[in-house]
């Protein structure tokens, strides 16, 4: 059975802001994708990998078959170019959309992924200022870096909401 990991609400905090810094673009993500890019990784998917590369050789194999093997070698060539030029950087893009809503969507997920290892956290206003995965201390990084969005807001919205009782009995009291 997973380990399940227990926060305290103090790390629940630091959680919620890394994930605000996520979403605002404060906190950027980058990977190790020899790392987390495989088969035992949580944010993997086996079709990715595979399609881009099988069904152009199939096509190819194909070619070569019916019509040239002059004509499907080439076209082999151009899909390994587009391939590595094109559609690689497209499934970068996807995995790392992939693994920032994973990392976005609970606690036990983010942990997951952190004991794996293969991510890096970088303060985007800082880049020299990182934190990777496992070794770093993320929750130290986190609370350096975007402190102000650990702020309950909870708290705000119940003061918020006296106030407004306060204004309203005023206004009451008035007539």
């Amino acid at each position: 059975m997973k380990n399940k990991h227990r926060p305290n609400k103090a790390t629940l905090l630091i959680y919620n802001a890394l994930k605000k810094a996520i979403e605002k673009d404060k906190l950027r993500l980058y990977l190790d994708y020899g790392k987390i890019n495989r088969p035992s990784s949580p944010v993997y998917n086996p079709w990715e990998n595979l399609l881009p590369i099988l069904v152009p050789i199939l096509l190819g194999l194909l070619l070569i078959v019916f019509v040239s093997e002059i004509f499907g070698l080439l076209f082999i060539i151009a899909m390994i170019i587009i391939y590595s030029h094109v559609v690689k950087k497209i499934l970068f893009q996807k995995i790392i959309e992939r693994t920032k809503n994973y990392i976005t969507s609970s606690y036990d997920n983010f942990c997951n992924l952190w004991d794996f290892g293969g991510l890096v956290l970088v303060n985007a206003e800082n880049k020299k200022n990182g934190c990777v995965a496992p070794e770093g201390d993320w929750k130290e990084f986190v609370v350096n870096n975007f402190a102000d969005y650990m702020l309950d807001e909870k708290p705000q919205d119940k003061k918020q909401e006296q106030t407004s009782e306060a204004d309203v009995q005023n206004e009451t009291d008035k007539k």
